[in-house]
């Protein structure tokens, strides 16, 4: 790239990265890296709004929304820190990471279809090892093993339970009565079943600093 030629903002010489907009080209920098993407007229219609939209891009496009539109409840009902506590040391902002990591997870209609690779939380706090959930009665008992003593480990770091119902996908929750910390090596919770009978839930632990979160852990329970 021949900067001298370039009338934009130099960010970086002996990187050749750069800053600003070329005829119809806008130059960014992101993590160390130059990008380009092309400059949208204004006024001058897209060419998927001149011929319309493909299957293909319909879907692409629903996918996004349902996963944006997830993102928003998993802020309201879950927590606003999680995935930005994630994203932080990454140089991502939280929507994106959530949408890198889990938009695979969902269908052309906007549904997930992956639940066992769906992602609740990431973090810097490790899952304990060889976790399990066994049914009693009403409630279930989370049982696992923790032998390490780490920095990413702690005694008292609490054991949380997301759920998404069967009923209601697309509406992300905390388990209600949940009880277990790491040092415990066992926890259990209930399922809400006002709400749903059957659900998956994701497993993960938060630090007692309330900011550092460990990555989920899935299993598919059933109270009847």
């Amino acid at each position: 790239m021949n900067i001298k030629k370039i009338a934009m903002e130099v960010i970086d010489y002996f990187k050749d990265l750069v800053r600003g907009r070329r005829g119809n080209v806008i130059y960014f920098t992101r993590n160390g890296k130059l990008h380009a993407k092309r400059y949208a007229i204004p006024g001058k219609p897209r060419k998927w709004e001149v011929e319309g939209r493909t299957e293909k891009q319909r879907e692409v496009a629903t996918r996004f929304t349902a996963v944006q539109w997830f993102y928003k409840e998993y802020m309201k009902q879950i927590s606003p820190v999680a995935w930005r506590s994630a994203a932080k040391p990454q140089g991502w902002t939280a929507p994106n990471l959530f949408h890198a990591t889990n938009s695979r997870c969902f269908d052309g209609q906007g549904e997930i279809v992956d639940f066992e690779n769906f992602v609740f939380t990431l973090g810097i706090l490790a899952l304990p090892r060889d976790l399990r959930v066994t049914r009693e009665g009403n409630r279930f008992r989370v049982t696992w093993h923790e032998e390490r003593e780490w920095s990413t480990t702690a005694r008292t770091d609490r054991m949380q339970v997301g759920i998404l119902y069967d009923n209601l996908q697309r509406s992300p929750r905390l388990a209600p009565e949940v009880k277990g910390c790491r040092g415990d090596l066992q926890g259990e919770f209930i399922l809400d079943e006002a709400i749903g009978k059957s659900a998956h839930v994701y497993i993960f632990f938060t630090g007692s600093n309330g900011t550092d979160f460990s990555a989920s852990w899935h299993a598919r329970v059933e109270v009847a």
